[in-house]
């Protein structure tokens, strides 16, 4: 069962909201203070939506010992609820509020992923260091091990296309971004990956390309990643008109 993380410093709040927006996850988070009584009357509210939606990351952050990050997001009231996507502030609740927190992480949460098996999420993780750290080829590696483990997961896929167009293997990243779309057609990251692989490909298709683009804008969440495609997109469908 998945269960609320506390933040322990800024350095994990960052990089959690790193990894989560790399995986185009929405993160939901309880600022809450030991001595507020309405943040004990709706923790278990809390808990129970984070079981109930394991594809989005749950937080925890103490105002007191995180005062920093508070004052970030100009918390006044406890409990308050964000929902972030892309690192941005897409939904606000003040108050135990059951109900409003039910509607606050069903409008925000997205559409589930498959969880991966342990194997298959430790070679992932170790994948994406080595892509941060620049090392295309080790992360390929890490993420064909993860591939291994889950073979019918577009996350992995659209993980290893990334990694074979920074290598400039531009086939393969094709490939590997249309299998992420087979997998899963809805997720809108999987046709971003094969749409910025298609742009490498010489001879461009520019259909394919603006075709792909679409796609992944409709089904990605609202932040600066569906900004970025909405600016792809456009230029993909000038294109198109050239």
């Amino acid at each position: 069962m998945s269960k609320p993380a506390e933040v322990a410093n800024v350095t994990a709040w960052n990089t959690s909201l790193r990894t989560a927006k790399a995986e185009g996850r929405t993160v939901f988070v309880d600022f809450h203070a030991t001595w507020c009584g309405p943040c004990k009357v709706i923790a278990p509210k809390y808990n129970e939506l984070a079981a109930s939606f394991p594809h989005a990351q749950f937080l925890r952050v103490d105002v007191d010992k995180q005062q920093a990050i508070a004052a970030k997001y100009k918390i006044s009231a406890m409990p308050t609820f964000l929902a972030i996507i892309d690192g941005e502030v897409k939904g606000t609740l003040q108050g135990a509020d059951p109900q409003g927190l039910i509607r606050l992480v069903s409008q925000n949460a997205g559409s589930p992923l498959p969880r991966l098996p342990p194997a298959a999420e430790e070679a992932k993780k170790q994948g994406n260091e080595l892509f941060k750290a620049e090392k295309w080829e080790e992360a390929c590696t890490k993420y064909s091990e993860a591939i291994d483990a889950a073979p019918t997961s577009a996350v992995l896929y659209a993980n290893r296309s990334a990694a074979l167009l920074k290598s400039l293997k531009i086939d393969d990243a094709i490939a590997d971004g249309r299998k992420a779309t087979e997998l899963d057609e809805k997720w809108g990251k999987g046709w971003y990956r094969l749409a910025e692989a298609l742009e490498a490909q010489t001879p461009q298709d520019k259909y394919q390309i603006a075709d792909a683009y679409l796609r992944a804008y409709k089904a990605m969440p609202e932040g600066n990643q569906k900004k970025e495609c909405k600016v792809r997109l456009d230029n993909a469908q000038k294109a198109v008109k050239n």
